[in-house]
């Protein structure tokens, strides 16, 4: 361990004792040290086995490999110093510094290319180095060329096997002392190297599974967004976005082939910059427009800045992958990065799997397209079929109901037609409703909604524009047929009919069977003429005061709230707005309660058209009663309206999914009263009146509003009573399936002389009977 040396100045100083007293207390102090020296040992064989253990404990409770590695280096510390360390694994050509902790910091993470380094002598070699001292002799004795700019003075290096072949190394170095690790030191870093490389391969792995989980969500969320839009355009949309939250690229473009043009569109865009959507390339192009004209993938990792020619100027990574099916472009998905080798093998595979699923939505929407375009186009005039101007009708209807706006409708029947057909063959007469279809289409409004109505008949929609705007735009339609070379020839003209909103009614009926009258007012007249039907063109004063009834109930029904305290506001307007007492206008008051009745089936979920099929129902009662004409026109009128009171009940009550409260259940138990009293604006009105009120009265006295029993009720009410149950039971709601009618009628009869007036119920079982027999799709 050592030597004992006492000097001294003096000489003959020590006797023949001394010698032997410094033999014995070099013996004493030997045995010391060596306890001391294997009880250091000792602790330090526990610190190690300890450490090795908590080390071990750390991989086996940890995935994430970042916070292994800085584990394994804050333990170690505890043995030996590690404030210069790190921790690095070869990729290919590179070296990547996964933990670098300098002076006792941390450092980012950082790659180089390889070069002849320690590192690399580790790695390649596979063996554990120790070297105290004189670095630069063991540098040159081992053939290491490189050095760096803060060499070390010594330092231990334990090679991290993945597979059982070196990739990585573990060091520890001190760029100022010697001397500083020991072969004790190096053992313990081999052991933990070891217990590294089963942590990096268990939480690559792990990693490996994440991904995979990732890519697996991504495609199903991608395969989810294609399957559920037939929108090209804004599926391509959400599919990029979808790619820019798992994938970090400066620029994410999907591409659609323009055949007509031979150009690429960018249809939709992500990334971190995103500025090319609209943009248009050619084919042959830039790389994108190189893999447009050759259909093969283009894959550039490191080109150099302005070089790519992609869509980023200074991109320096391209992935460009071509969107076919069966052989057929369909158009470009295209990635870039401003970074180098920004594409690993698996996102050039997973973004291969989405260019294949891009292809199969692509090809499905626009499939879904063409056949979309086919059933609203009709196929020999090329303009629209009845079936989308009845739908384009209906969502024109809403808006200017809502909005208090005009729109028009003209009728067109063609003249002479059939004299073309007899005499020249239906081939001919093809061509002639070909060529009005499409000059229907190119002289009128892009606003302007053109279908070919019937055989001969045309059709036009014209939103935002009132009866005078209409007739003047419907003489200009007539003109343009009646001078065009090809209809001359054929002596082909057009009769039209003109109706417009609300001038002429209220409902989408009334303003196509006023264009419908004055279409034959003007063919009555000799054709080639607008006309608008005279029994229908009322004065001044009197389309005044229409406008004036839609208006209000516009602006009562955008009120944020109407409740019961609103009831007489709106009756008592209704009644001057309509003429007063003596001379109300018994039909547009009518029209006005109608309008009323809608906007309050439709705040209901799954109510719209329910009283209209409670009148039907109440038609044949009444038929089956044999009431006569006047009486059952008031009784249908009644069943239509029944449910009008609700239009002041809330929403949040009408469509609450559980049940109600008692406070709730009141307001409910009101609506037959408050429906009563708007009916009740119209004169002569006592049993449509007393049909509203009592229609929620049970035969058995368990209804409400007076809890009446029998014949007390009324017997329009009665009727109501037991169509609106009949309507409600065959009909779909989200709280209970829809019954067939024989279901609906067994049910009836079950609660006959219960809740139902059992001869009514008899009554309604007979009509719908003879109806289905002589009608058996019904």
């Amino acid at each position: 361990f050592g030597v004992i040396v006492f000097p001294h100045r003096e000489r003959r100083v020590f006797g023949a004792s001394g010698p032997r007293l410094m033999v014995g207390l070099s013996l004493q102090l030997g045995l010391t040290l060596e306890n001391y020296v294997v009880s250091h040992d000792a602790h330090r064989r526990t610190k190690e086995y300890e450490l090795l253990t908590d080390i071990g404990k750390a991989i086996s409770s940890r995935l994430d490999q970042d916070e292994i590695l800085r584990t394994i280096q804050i333990e170690l510390g505890q043995i030996f110093d590690t404030s210069n360390f790190y921790i690095a694994f070869q990729e290919g050509e590179e070296i990547r510094f996964e933990l670098e902790v300098r002076d006792g910091r941390v450092l980012p993470k950082r790659k180089r290319g390889t070069q002849d380094a320690f590192t690399e002598y580790v790695i390649r070699s596979g063996e554990a180095l120790l070297i105290r001292s004189d670095l630069e002799a063991a540098r040159k004795r081992l053939g290491i060329t490189h050095v760096p700019k803060r060499p070390a003075k010594c330092l231990i290096a334990a090679p991290i096997l993945l597979g059982n072949r070196p990739t990585g190394i573990m060091v520890a170095m001190n760029p100022d002392k010697e001397y500083v690790f020991e072969q004790r030191d190096l053992d313990v870093l081999v052991t933990a190297a070891g217990q590294v490389s089963v942590a990096v391969e268990n939480a690559r792995l792990f990693a490996d599974e994440q991904r995979r989980s990732r890519q697996l969500a991504f495609l199903n969320n991608v395969s989810r967004m294609a399957i559920s839009s037939d929108d090209p355009v804004h599926m391509l949309g959400q599919i990029a976005s979808e790619i820019q939250k798992n994938f970090t690229f400066d620029h994410i473009g999907i591409g659609l082939l323009d055949h007509g043009t031979k150009e690429v569109e960018i249809k939709a865009e992500a990334g971190t910059t995103s500025h090319a959507t609209g943009k248009r390339i050619p084919l042959g192009t830039g790389i994108l427009g190189r893999v447009a004209r050759t259909g093969e993938r283009a894959l550039v990792q490191n080109a150099l800045p302005g070089n790519l020619n992609g869509v980023l100027p200074d991109s320096r990574a391209v992935l460009c992958i071509p969107i076919t099916y069966s052989e057929q472009l369909l158009g470009v998905l295209n990635v870039e990065s401003r970074g180098e080798n920004a594409f690993s093998p698996q996102d050039v595979l997973i973004l291969n799997t989405l260019a294949d699923l891009l292809a199969t939505a692509l090809h499905n929407a626009f499939v879904f397209q063409k056949l979309q375009q086919q059933s609203i186009t009709d196929g020999l005039t090329g303009i629209k079929t009845r079936r989308f101007f009845w739908e384009a009708l209906s969502a024109e209807w809403k808006r200017a109901s809502r909005s208090g706006r005009p729109f028009s409708v003209v009728l067109i029947d063609l003249d002479k037609f059939k004299e073309v057909n007899d005499s020249m063959g239906h081939f001919e007469g093809d061509l002639v409703l070909a060529r009005v279809g499409r000059l229907l289409e190119q002289k009128s409004r892009q606003s302007n909604v053109v279908a070919r109505y019937g055989g001969d008949e045309f059709i036009v929609l014209m939103p935002d524009t009132d009866s005078e705007q209409a007739q003047v735009l419907a003489e200009r339609l007539r003109q343009w047929l009646a001078g065009d070379p090809m209809l001359v020839e054929h002596s082909i003209t057009g009769s039209f009919g003109v109706a417009s909103f609300p001038m002429h009614g209220f409902s989408i009926e009334d303003i196509i069977r006023v264009a419908d009258a004055g279409m034959y007012v003007s063919k009555r007249s000799g054709g080639n003429l607008v006309s608008t039907a005279q029994e229908f063109v009322e004065g001044e004063d009197f389309a005044r005061q229409r406008q004036q009834i839609s208006a209000y109930i516009e602006g009562f029904l955008q009120r944020e709230r109407n409740g019961p305290e609103h009831l007489e506001e709106l009756t008592s307007t209704l009644r001057k707005l309509c003429g007063g007492e003596e001379g109300c206008n018994v039909g547009l008051l009518k029209e006005a309660i109608e309008s009323l009745n809608r906007a309050a089936e439709s705040r209901e979920i799954q109510s719209s058209g329910h009283g209209d099929l409670v009148a039907r129902y109440s038609e044949v009662v009444a038929r089956g009663l044999g009431l006569s004409s006047d009486e059952t026109a008031d009784l249908v009128y009644a069943a239509r309206v029944h449910d009008v009171g609700k239009i002041f009940v809330s929403e949040n009550i009408l469509n609450k999914p559980g049940p109600l409260s008692d406070e709730e259940f009141l307001q409910i138990m009101m609506h037959p009263r408050m429906g009563a009293e708007i009916v009740g604006v119209i004169p002569h009105s006592n049993m449509m009146r007393e049909a509203l009120e009592f229609h929620h009265e049970r035969f058995d006295g368990s209804g409400y509003p007076d809890r009446r029993r029998g014949e007390q009720i009324p017997l329009w009410a009665r009727i109501i009573a037991l169509t609106d149950a009949f309507a409600n039971m065959v009909t779909e709601h989200s709280f209970s399936s829809a019954r067939t009618p024989d279901q609906a009628l067994d049910e009836l009869v079950h609660m006959s002389g219960t809740r139902f007036d059992g001869m009514l119920v008899r009554v309604l079982l007979r009509g719908l009977k003879s109806e289905r027999a002589s009608n058996p799709s019904l």
